[in-house]
């Protein structure tokens, strides 16, 4: 929400929040300056998870997957498999 206010202050709008390109903006954004207070909490770790699993394209979660490696996060392997399965499905 932090972040999502801090956006809205710089003009953006709660609809602007529907585009889609707005909205990965926010994701990378967010992930980027709170990774580790994510991987800490378990709870939000498996929430994050779950919005990101459900949502990301298979860039992004290659994105992901190689932040979590240099992370030395074994997370980084599923966000690969994700990514290759999400790439093989239909539209």
């Amino acid at each position: 929400m932090e972040e999502m206010s801090a956006i809205e202050a710089e003009g953006a709008s709660k609809e602007d929040f529907e585009d889609p390109a707005v909205a990965d903006l926010t994701l990378r954004k967010i992930f980027e300056e709170h990774f580790e207070e994510i991987r800490i909490d378990q709870d939000l770790t498996d929430e994050t998870f779950a919005v990101v699993s459900n949502q990301a394209s298979p860039a992004d979660l290659r994105e992901l997957a190689m932040q979590a490696r240099e992370g030395d996060l074994a997370i980084g392997h599923y966000l690969e498999l994700i990514a290759d399965h999400r790439e093989i499905q239909p539209a």
